[in-house]
């Protein structure tokens, strides 16, 4: 990691002033003066459960990105395009359910889409049921790529998180994860 820590959320204003335990300890593992460094995410437990979670995300997914890419020539994002459309009734999800199901760039699905339509693993079309919607879906090569990609991506998840917790924990996580996603879909947009 960089000697600049990251940032993902607003400070907790008792524990980042200057001079507090947060702000004298970012200093010294910065290497940077006492106090003259703060640590915007905070030491609550829920901070510190977040700061962990982003970190720990943005670890795995590049992790994943790059093993991906490397055994199948796929990244995560078209990953992605390509396991709704399997899991989809006939390979096929109209292009506007497509975006809001993307885990990865939902603002680029047209992009990726596009993509893999030049590739040859998926092809777009009107929709039959609303001539001004479009659907993607897959095609059989799309079919075969994905089934290897998903065979590799299998085992890089089990080499890389599955050692890592135990299931209680899997489950633990589980049930924080689908409360937070219940939390932020509820939450009204900005």
């Amino acid at each position: 990691m960089n000697a600049e820590p990251s940032r993902y959320g607003p400070p907790d204003a008792a524990e980042t002033a200057p001079g507090s335990a947060t702000a004298r300890s970012a200093g010294k593992a910065s290497g940077q003066a006492a106090g003259t460094e703060r640590d915007y995410t905070g030491s609550t437990p829920k901070a510190r459960a977040w700061r962990s979670f982003i970190e720990t995300s943005a670890l795995l997914s590049g992790h994943m990105e790059k093993r991906l890419q490397a055994s199948s020539g796929l990244r995560l994002s078209e990953y992605n395009v390509l396991l709704i459309l399997a899991e989809a009734r006939n390979n096929q999800v109209r292009m506007g359910d497509l975006a809001a199901r993307m885990i990865f760039s939902p603002s680029r699905v047209s992009y990726q889409v596009k993509s893999l339509e030049e590739r040859g693993l998926l092809t777009r079309s009107t929709d039959p049921h609303d001539r001004r919607g479009t659907s993607a879906q897959l095609t059989p090569l799309g079919h075969r790529v994905f089934h290897e990609a998903a065979s590799q991506h299998g085992e890089h998840i089990r080499a890389l998180f599955h050692p890592a917790i135990d299931n209680d924990q899997a489950d633990a996580l589980r049930t924080i994860c689908e409360q937070v996603q219940a939390h932020v879909a509820a939450y009204p947009d900005s």
